[in-house]
């Protein structure tokens, strides 16, 4: 009778291992299936920083718009110094207008924006006159030296956004799984920053409007914050799944077809993460 109370308990210990040994191939697999010219970049952890799945998670990648999760840090970082101001006031500019995401190019010139508005619309639609405007403002090299003082070596802030020219001269922004994971993990919990100032800006991932990648195949009740990425040539999501079992994750999905491919692999990527570690 003894024996076979340790056996059943035995097996119990044993089940949550084998089943997230299960899931991981099924992520695995999925992988595998894909179509090998595509490139997944991905990490997934948990807020302590533990390794739940990885693959090219230190590969540079082109960050396109989840670059603003860095510039949204060292903006709170000067609201802290106050160097800069929440309620502080920008009057809109001619010359700042820039096409792409975003709906500050179709105001009016010398309309006035706090700069809490102009961070909140950098991240919920990923507004490219407002992180323009924010850039300027805090300073490309102040975002870069924050990056460094982190310990970051990928994640640069090298143009401005829709700048065509530093393009053609080769200038871009770039990052990896890792340091964006980073990144978000001291968002969520690090001590870097106030926790007035990491609420503020998880309210504001929160709100992101882009919903097609991480949060695509997730329950509709699921809290995310997240921030995502588009280029031609690359598709990404970046975020915390504020579950009972928190889990960060970022991927990166390069020679794509089209964005809803892109979309599609990312979205199932998260679901199995989702169901293997956040459940």
């Amino acid at each position: 009778m003894r024996h076979q109370i340790f056996q059943k308990l035995f097996i119990l210990l044993l089940l949550p291992i084998s089943v997230w040994g299960q899931q991981n191939k099924t992520i695995s697999q999925y992988l595998n299936d894909l179509d090998k010219g595509l490139e997944v970049s991905l990490l997934v952890q948990q807020p302590t920083g533990e390794i739940l799945f990885s693959m090219n998670a230190e590969k540079s990648v082109p960050s396109a718009s989840i670059i603003k999760i860095p510039i949204l840090m060292e903006f709170f970082r000067q609201i802290e110094s106050k160097t800069l101001h929440l309620d502080q006031m920008y009057a809109l500019k001619a010359k700042d207008k820039v096409g792409g995401a975003g709906e500050l190019q179709n105001l009016e010139e010398n309309s006035t924006h706090s700069l809490e508005f102009l961070a909140r619309e950098m991240i919920r639609i990923s507004d490219n006159t407002a992180t323009n405007v924010l850039i300027g403002l805090v300073g490309m090299e102040n975002v870069n030296l924050l990056m460094e003082e982190l310990g970051l070596k990928t994640t640069r802030l090298n143009r401005y956004m829709m700048d065509f020219e530093a393009i053609e001269a080769g200038k871009q922004n770039f990052t990896s799984p890792a340091e964006i994971n980073k990144l978000l993990s001291i968002i969520l919990s690090g001590v870097e920053l106030s926790t007035s100032s990491r609420e503020s800006m998880l309210n504001m991932l929160l709100a992101c409007a882009d919903k097609s990648t991480i949060p695509g195949k997730l329950p509709e009740e699921t809290r995310v914050a997240h921030k995502t990425g588009t280029l031609s040539y690359v598709r990404g999501d970046a975020g915390i799944i504020l579950n009972q079992k928190p889990i960060i994750l970022s991927i990166f999905v390069e020679n794509f077809e089209t964005l809803e491919q892109a979309d599609e692999i990312i979205a199932n990527i998260t679901n199995l993460a989702f169901e293997a570690y956040a459940n």
